[in-house]
Formats: structure tokens, sequence, C-alpha cells
């Protein structure tokens, strides 16, 4: 196995918007970050126990199943991985209680700069 990839940090993000995926994917992909995607929860949870990733960026507004109901069943299988939040609008009103026991790392409102994204998949990644 390359010892270089086996340290490269594999950053999953899971969103709704195809656009947004392939751009977060593309510029750090470009920054060494070994990116993984999905477009639902349903995507999401047999790549997160394939690949397990160390950092996801989850989108609060998923369909079918949010971003809470998905990290919810994460949680019971993976306790480690780092999860940043991300919340599309207002009305994704995330309250503590929400998020009690769930290890969410940093809850973010978008549009989220490529220097704020980076900033907190540094300290993740640390």
């Amino acid at each position: 196995m390359d010892d270089k990839l086996d340290n490269k940090i594999k950053v999953f993000v899971v969103d709704d918007e195809e656009d947004t995926r392939e751009y977060i994917k593309s510029h750090f992909k470009r920054r060494g970050y070994l990116m993984l995607t999905a477009g639902s929860a349903e995507e999401a949870l047999p790549i997160i126990k394939e690949e397990n990733p160390n950092i996801m960026l989850l989108d609060m507004n998923l369909p079918k199943m949010n971003g809470i109901e998905l990290l919810k069943l994460v949680r019971q299988f993976n306790p480690a991985i780092k999860v940043i939040l991300v919340s599309g609008s207002e009305m994704d009103s995330v309250d503590d209680s929400q998020l009690k026991g769930l290890d969410v790392l940093k809850v973010v409102r978008k549009p989220v700069s490529f220097e704020e994204l980076e900033a907190i998949l540094k300290k993740a990644s640390e």
C-alpha cells in the first residue's frame, strides 16, 4: 500500500446539491485531501461504513433523512468521525438539544468560504 495515501485525511461531503459537492471536492482534492461525496443519507451510510472517513461535512437539509438523523445512525457504529454540520438557511435552526451526544465539531452556515472551511478542516485533522 502507498504510505502517502494512508496519511491523507479522508473528507466525506454529504450534500444534496451536486454543484456544491463537486466544488468542495475539487478544491480540497487539489490541497491533498482524499475526497468522497454523496448526495443523500441513503447513499452516504454504506460509504461511511466502507471508507471510514476522518471528517464528514454534513448538510443539514438532505432529502428523506436530514443530516441530524443521519448523524444519529452514524454515531451508532462510528463514534470517531469528526463532523462539521452545514446549515443552508435560518430555517435549519440547530439547537443544542438536537446535537447533544452527537459530538459535532462545528456548525457552519452556507455559503461557507473555502478559507473558513480550510481552517476548520485543518483543526479537525490535528
